[in-house]
């Protein structure tokens, strides 16, 4: 199946490291042919900032270092009909935007 937009925002506390994921997925999403076609954007919010930037986003990810908030944030995603999961732990920690984005593009398709 193919997808002519995926809109990804990252939530998280503050964004450092979060931003830093944010340009691997960037970067892969460049260089892959599957998603050629496809309008891709990304961006990484902190939290606190979710109901100003959600409508843009077609899926929600968390960072792991918030799950903790991931009841509140479900309960914003719910409103606007987005899904929302949190991010790997590993994936996450060792920066493999590859799996990130795949999740992102799964988490789209079973919406």
């Amino acid at each position: 199946m193919e997808i002519n937009q995926l809109h990804v925002l990252l939530v998280c506390n503050l964004g450092a490291s979060t931003g830093v994921m944010v340009t691997k997925m960037k970067e892969i999403a460049q260089n892959s042919e599957k998603l050629k076609n496809t309008d891709v954007k990304i961006e990484a919010h902190p939290a606190g900032e979710l109901r100003e930037h959600i409508e843009d986003f077609d899926v929600i990810l968390v960072g792991p270092q918030i799950k903790h908030q991931l009841k509140h944030l479900s309960e914003i995603a719910s409103e606007y009909n987005k899904p929302i999961q949190v991010i790997d732990t590993k994936d996450y920690g060792t920066v493999n935007g590859a799996n990130i984005l795949k999740d992102a593009i799964i988490l789209k398709m079973n919406k």
